[in-house]
């Protein structure tokens, strides 16, 4: 296989594997026609995947330290879904939830690689918690916007950068 090919369909390939492994864990079945659409959802997913890749509008290169952080995000979501429920239980009782905008110190960083995948992944793992939608990062400023349904008593604001990546 020609290098030229090796940099389109390996990553095409593994795109397309992962999107298809994702479909499987969605539907839960290994029904020829729920197979059938998995891999046509999936070739979809991979070739609109490659076409923006290859556009380079936005490099991004995460630090491996950051990825190895990702398990703070999902230790969160249990202590998250019980503040929803009591806000959901007091919001029925007549009392509804006062949410507030949150801000966090974030350095701005250089427009960089590294600096679009540091804010990409900020946001994403801000806004995994059902309580906490990151709305973006104010590079000018110097801070991570957030909103909370629950307002946390969180003064460092872990919550909201929850793999320190500010």
């Amino acid at each position: 296989m020609a290098s030229g090919a090796r940099t389109i369909v390996l990553p095409w390939a593994a795109t397309a594997a992962l999107l298809f492994a994702v479909w499987l864990l969605f539907v839960d079945t290994r029904e020829e026609a729920q197979l059938i659409a998995g891999v046509v959802v999936a070739a979809i997913g991979a070739t609109g995947s490659e076409l923006v890749r290859h556009q380079r509008i936005v490099d991004a290169r995460p630090r491996l330290i950051w990825l190895g952080r990702l398990w703070r995000p999902l230790a969160s979501v249990p202590r998250d879904v019980w503040l929803l429920v009591r806000a959901i239980a007091s919001g029925l009782a007549g009392r509804p939830p006062a949410g507030r905008f949150r801000t966090v110190p974030f350095e701005g960083g250089d427009d960089d690689a590294e600096d679009h995948a540091r804010q990409a992944l900020a946001e994403g793992a801000g806004s995994f918690s059902p309580n906490t939608i990151v709305v973006g990062v104010d590079a000018e400023r110097g801070e991570l916007l957030a909103h909370q349904l629950v307002p946390e008593a969180d003064s460092e604001g872990r919550s909201l950068d929850p793999l320190g990546l500010g």
